[in-house]
């Protein structure tokens, strides 16, 4: 039986990294504070601001007594950012990354002092209980050093809490031109102009009584009833003229007609429009 044995050569620092060994939770580090400052510029006004006072006195930030403060504790961002108890230990122990966002409102019409940005915190990183393959936030750093012909390396592994801080903002500023441009708009995309016109001659104007005649069209309306019932009569009233005026008309008929052979005989009739009986016979 022969055996070979193969070997080979790494060129490197020893000892080599062990990723086995867990980091070491530091006691006391939520009581650290983070003091954020964050300038702007609003360059279409020309205005400048900062989120810190000018006479800026020892403050925490709490969200009721003190929100206007920019020093935060980290067991107030680190809670803000994650709800899980057990992930914020984790957290703590092998690191991650926080959001930490600024978004500022102003009113430029105040006074600039006033205008204090709203804090917003939110975690980044995969959290640890659906186990990714890169957990928390670390990075290595090494220094080096000669002693008596030879080289040294210390290689440090650092975990620790990433903060990417974001701002964003809006100002705004009352500008009497852009008011009546915008007033003009809704003028002429509503036709709101003919409105006013006609308010102002109506009530306004010394010939308003012409203009409202020509303008204005006055209907009288009659209810169902006084209708049918003077229909009816006009009705009547006319088959009473038509009766009248048959009857005179066969008279003077007969007045004027020739008899033949001595015997006096004539039929009329007449047929009527209306309602009345149809024909009427004389003999």
């Amino acid at each position: 039986i022969s055996l070979i044995i193969s070997c080979f050569t790494i060129i490197g620092w020893c000892p080599p990294e062990d990723d086995a060994v867990s980091p070491t939770f530091i006691r006391g580090v939520l009581d650290f504070r983070i003091f954020i400052k964050n300038f702007i510029e609003f360059p279409v006004f020309g205005v400048k601001h900062k989120n810190m006072a000018d006479d800026l006195k020892p403050c925490v930030f709490h969200p009721k007594d003190d929100k206007h403060c920019p020093i935060f504790t980290l067991d107030y961002i680190v809670n803000q950012a994650e709800n899980d108890s057990n992930e914020r230990d984790l957290m703590l122990q092998y690191g991650g990354v926080i959001s930490i966002k600024l978004d500022w409102d102003c009113n430029l019409d105040r006074n600039i002092k006033i205008c204090k940005p709203a804090y917003s915190f939110a975690r980044l990183d995969v959290p640890y209980r659906e186990k990714p393959f890169s957990v928390g936030f670390n990075f290595r750093y090494a220094s080096t050093w000669k002693h008596e012909r030879d080289q040294f390396r210390t290689l440090t592994k650092a975990y620790g809490l990433r903060f990417i801080i974001a701002t964003s903002g809006k100002a705004g500023k009352f500008d009497f031109i852009r008011l009546s441009l915008n007033i003009g708009s809704l003028v002429g995309i509503f036709g709101l102009a003919t409105f006013f016109c006609d308010i102002i001659i109506l009530h306004l104007s010394k010939k308003a009584d012409i203009y409202r005649m020509h303008m204005v069209e006055k209907i009288h309306v009659k209810n169902p009833y006084e209708n049918q019932q003077q229909a009816s009569n006009n009705s009547s009233e006319q088959n009473d003229g038509i009766h009248s005026n048959t009857n005179s008309n066969v008279k003077t008929e007969l007045e004027y007609e020739t008899p033949r052979n001595g015997i006096i005989s004539m039929e009329k009739v007449v047929v009527s429009r209306l309602n009345s009986p149809a024909v009427s016979t004389l003999s």
